[in-house]
């Protein structure tokens, strides 16, 4: 397999290259928050249970070449889901980085990067309302509290737990760190809404694509789609937390 052809050509390698080319935006001693979708997958089929599918060659490859573009300076943390593919994608990340002695540590299982929500009693009703709704219709009549809060947890109240969990590890996150989060597309674009205001548009995010962050004294820098721009703080974040 030729990485180096499906690093520069294939399409869905795009925001990935985005990211990787514009960490070195971020203050030298800055701690990055990078919240990532895991890698290449094949479509499933209409019978295919989604949580099952995982990576493809190319996606294990990607991820690991993914690692080895990572800033070597900069130590990592790895989070992940519980689903295979991502917990694939944290592991070749984490060896990649790995290989061009990067300093990783691979932390595992992390519940706000699988759960949206809902238990797993109503994970039948999610489907459901994403087969029946675009993407974005759902995530708004989700957003404007639409469903019975019992049925599934309303959005505010799940981005606000998103964010005391995924914020709060940089407590104990290392000097210059990135924490990177592996998740799934639907998780990366409702958190880039809930948290930042941003609602999704016509741009769908790609495999090991997403957004980073860091804390500033009054403000967010925001690494979006390439573009490093300062947002503000959430009313309901209590900054002091953290930054």
């Amino acid at each position: 397999m030729n990485v180096d052809k499906i690093w520069q050509e294939e399409n869905w390698t795009t925001d990935a290259l985005t990211i990787l080319e514009n960490l070195n935006k971020f203050p030298e001693n800055s701690k990055i928050i990078l919240i990532l979708r895991h890698s290449h997958r094949n479509e499933p089929e209409l019978n295919e249970k989604l949580h099952k599918i995982r990576l493809t060659p190319k996606g294990h490859a990607f991820a690991k070449k993914f690692g080895e573009n990572l800033p070597k300076s900069r130590p990592i943390r790895l989070f992940h889901s519980i689903i295979w593919r991502c917990e694939e994608t944290a592991e070749n990340i984490h060896n990649g980085f790995k290989s061009i002695g990067g300093k990783s540590e691979l932390k595992g299982e992390f519940t706000p990067l699988y759960k949206m929500g809902f238990d797993e009693s109503n994970r039948d009703l999610f489907y459901r309302h994403i087969m029946k709704y675009s993407f974005r219709k759902a995530l708004f009549r989700w957003v404007t509290g639409f469903y019975l809060p019992e049925e599934w947890t309303p959005f505010i109240q799940f981005i606000q737990n998103a964010a005391n969990l995924i914020w709060g590890q940089l407590n104990d996150a290392p000097e210059r760190g990135i924490d990177i989060f592996i998740t799934h597309d639907w998780h990366v674009m409702a958190l880039r809404f809930g948290w930042f205001s941003l609602p999704p548009d016509k741009r769908w995010v790609n495999f090991n694509g997403g957004f980073a962050f860091t804390f500033e004294e009054d403000h967010i820098l925001l690494l979006d789609y390439g573009e490093l721009k300062q947002v503000e703080f959430p009313h309901w974040w209590k900054k002091t937390k953290y930054v």
